[in-house]
């Protein structure tokens, strides 16, 4: 059985996990994880608070951070949720928003087929829903959305259409232009 905290990390094993997290080494900081999580018989997160050096108070979230190793903040686990899932579902809105800022990848759907922004949505997190739909709309602006126009070429019809009306006069016609009435291409 598995217990929500370790009984106590020593020295070394604090030191194994700041350093692997300090030089970003990440899979050696992955298999540290595992293998001290087995040892203590505890869960996974559990050894990753415990990872505070007692001097500086700094622990293994300051050094990703700092690191930019976003692969910890968008890893799957066997559900394939994201720490993202879970702070939407539970309605965390801080760490939505410091996890987002970190380079969580808002747009990965667990093995249900869900977004993290469905999570939230099922379990009544309206602050987060809101939030997540504001940071995704600025993120699909910013990389124009597949199938849709950009705002360029919205303003460009808009100038075309107000310059010489036909754009707006051929929209109410009921018939298909064809090749010879599109003119040369």
């Amino acid at each position: 059985m598995t217990s929500s905290q370790p009984s106590s990390l020593t020295a070394d094993e604090i030191d194994d996990l700041l350093y692997y997290t300090r030089v970003n080494e990440k899979d050696e900081l992955v298999k540290t994880i595992d293998e001290l999580a087995q040892k203590h018989q505890c869960n996974k997160d559990a050894i990753l608070e415990a990872g505070i050096d007692p001097e500086t108070g700094n622990s293994t979230l300051h050094y990703c951070a700092a690191n930019g190793l976003t692969g910890l903040v968008n890893r799957q686990n066997v559900q394939g949720s994201t720490p993202l899932h879970w702070a939407s579902l539970n309605g965390h809105l801080t760490v939505v928003k410091l996890l987002t800022e970190a380079g969580a990848d808002m747009w990965i759907k667990n093995s249900a087929g869900h977004l993290a922004m469905f999570e939230a949505e099922r379990a009544d997190k309206g602050e987060v829903v809101q939030y997540l739909l504001e940071a995704g709309g600025k993120e699909v602006e910013s990389l124009g959305h597949e199938g849709q126009p950009s705002s360029e070429d919205v303003q460009d019809i808009d100038a075309e259409t107000s310059q010489d009306g036909s754009a707006a006069a051929g929209a109410d016609k009921d018939n298909d232009v064809t090749m010879d009435e599109a003119g040369p291409g």
